[in-house]
């Protein structure tokens, strides 16, 4: 890993501090891995949910949207290319690295096999569409405890452990991350269209609920930002890594589940594409940190080969479920496993030859 890089932006105070000397504004940014890297990996990869919300629009454009192309065509893009490959590279630390293998042996063997054949129950008696919720919502948790499990570390690296700024952190965050995703759950039908034929009956909450949550949300979010004003004055540095992910992760939350109204395929590329890129960065980090860069690469390319044949299966599974449905079964439950497990091997502090790996300078 590179060394930490340290940044301080003296700014020209139109205001002048007791003294008559100007007042600086100061950042602190130590990087997990470098300025570069991370910009691009964990934070300014939020920018792909604009782009995969502009290239839906732009499909409807074209006239694809009275038959439902623009959406299966949208999904196919991300389930293909982003999805399904991040969800290979798993394997790569469950079952590639000899350790953490005999660490969780059941749950990378017969725990796996368990999530595929309990996926065929599901399905014989018509239980699906509620296996479709529980995944829905289990990733939304999975995806929101990635931004926090990173937004610990921008903070660990950057010595922000005033216990003030950590009650705050967590507040807004998980504040944040609740009130925008629950406002999405206001008001729903009593089955939501999932594609065609496929329907599932996500929780509808009374949209008081969701108005509170908001409002709550909001409050939480002017104390935050007089806070860091508080400190700039004091002359504190601001941990900018910290502030940047919480704007890429909050703001891309709005952006799903407030401020726009896609359907459930398109929102769900939205939501999870960022997540996707930021997984692969870390995987490349750990890959190439482990093993060697090479072996990175050789990884990404499989997940890619892997998305586009599993993509394809479920694509033409949303088409014709009753020819190709039962085929897509082990891959959505090995999706499911992905987000069990993933709260198992990435336990930094109980895991000695990860630390060694990713953390080591």
């Amino acid at each position: 890993m590179a060394q930490p890089h340290t940044a301080t932006l003296v700014a020209e105070a139109s205001s002048e501090a007791a003294g008559g000397e100007a007042r600086t504004l100061r950042l602190s940014a130590k990087w997990l891995v470098s300025p570069r890297f991370d910009l691009c990996f964990f934070i300014g990869s939020c920018v792909l949910t604009w782009l995969f919300l502009g290239l839906y629009h732009l499909l409807k454009s074209f006239g694809l949207a009275p038959r439902a192309e623009s959406v299966l065509l949208t999904y196919f893009v991300f389930t293909a290319f982003f999805d399904h490959p991040h969800i290979f590279q798993t394997f790569s630390r469950s079952h590639l690295d000899p350790i953490e293998y005999g660490r969780h042996r059941f749950a990378h063997t017969w725990g796996l096999a368990l999530f595929i054949a309990a996926g065929y129950v599901f399905a014989a008696f018509n239980l699906f569409p509620h296996v479709i919720v529980f995944a829905a919502i289990f990733g939304s948790w999975h995806i929101m405890r990635q931004h926090w499990g990173i937004l610990r570390a921008y903070k660990a690296l950057n010595d922000d452990r005033e216990r003030l700024d950590d009650a705050l952190d967590f507040v807004l965050f998980w504040s944040g991350a609740a009130a925008l995703y629950l406002h999405d759950y206001t008001g729903n039908p009593p089955q939501t269209v999932i594609y065609g034929k496929l329907v599932a009956p996500f929780p509808s909450l009374p949209a008081a609920v969701g108005d509170a949550l908001l409002w709550a949300f909001l409050a939480i979010l002017v104390v935050y930002i007089a806070r860091q004003i508080q400190k700039a004055r004091r002359g504190e540095a601001l941990n900018l890594p910290k502030l940047l992910l919480l704007t890429a992760a909050l703001g891309t939350h709005g952006l799903v589940f407030f401020a726009t109204a896609t359907p459930f395929l398109v929102a769900e590329a939205l939501e999870t594409t960022y997540h996707d890129v930021q997984y692969q960065g870390w995987m490349r980090h750990y890959q190439t940190r482990r093993y060697a860069a090479v072996v990175a690469k050789r990884w990404l390319k499989l997940g890619l080969i892997y998305g586009v044949i599993v993509g394809s299966i479920e694509v033409l599974a949303l088409i014709d479920d009753s020819h190709f449905g039962w085929l897509f079964i082990p891959f959505g439950m090995i999706v499911l496993w992905h987000y069990w497990v993933d709260g198992k091997i990435w336990k930094l502090r109980a895991q000695p030859e990860l630390r060694e790996a990713v953390l080591k300078r």
